[in-house]
């Protein structure tokens, strides 16, 4: 037998949620939206969770993609190209989805210095969402007339990769360290080079339906 896509949990969790009401019917029958984007913000919890939302309003699943963590990526077994797969089967499965899109998100309750949770009121179910901030180090360039390239690896600590001086001038200099493995010439790189650092940001680590 042919084996299935595996889908994100985020489709099981939000096909439970209810779709009724008039504000509801309404936007169910309008479909996603499709009016230009606000942001894509992960510096916060609060602003993880809107982009989220935003993604499943307007029915983008590559910015659903970039809202998961690497951990919840692995243990669901999905990349960016399984959720492109399966995104037309989500929508037919859970075709009220983008509504869940115009839930209100409130202040993040925080579990801990790296972990979050938010507790969305979807058309009267809660729904929890946990959050955690991943470190990762990150490289892009782009040679004219070539698509964007990227390096970077998700780390646990910033500190094995910061060398820090302090100056006669009481000034804190931050020199940071990192190799990138490309057959590109490193000094084309380097003339080529858009993002170059250290980032840490929130991305959603577990969903689920709160109990009654």
């Amino acid at each position: 037998m042919r084996r299935r896509p595996p889908l994100p949990a985020l489709v099981a969790v939000l096909a439970l949620v209810p779709t009724g009401g008039c504000c509801s019917l309404a936007r169910l029958f309008c479909g996603p939206d499709k009016t230009p984007w606000v942001s894509v913000d992960f510096t916060t919890p609060e602003r993880t969770v809107r982009t989220l939302l935003e993604a499943l309003r307007r029915d983008d699943p590559e910015v659903v993609y970039e809202c998961l963590s690497h951990g919840f990526r692995s243990q669901k077994g999905i990349d960016s190209a399984t959720a492109q797969i399966v995104w037309p089967k989500i929508r037919a499965e859970a075709p009220g989805l983008h509504v869940a899109g115009y839930a209100d998100v409130p202040t993040s309750q925080r579990l801990g210095p790296d972990r979050a949770r938010i507790d969305l009121d979807i058309e009267g179910r809660a729904l929890v969402v946990e959050l955690v901030r991943q470190r990762a180090t990150q490289v892009r360039w782009q040679r004219a007339g070539q698509a964007p390239m990227e390096k970077g690896a998700v780390v646990t600590d910033f500190a094995p990769l910061l060398d820090l001086d302090d100056d006669e001038d009481g000034r804190l200099r931050v020199q940071i360290t990192f190799e990138v493995k490309s057959s590109s010439d490193p000094a084309a790189i380097l003339g080529d080079l858009a993002v170059a650092g250290l980032v840490a940001e929130w991305k959603v680590d577990r969903l689920a339906m709160a109990t009654p």
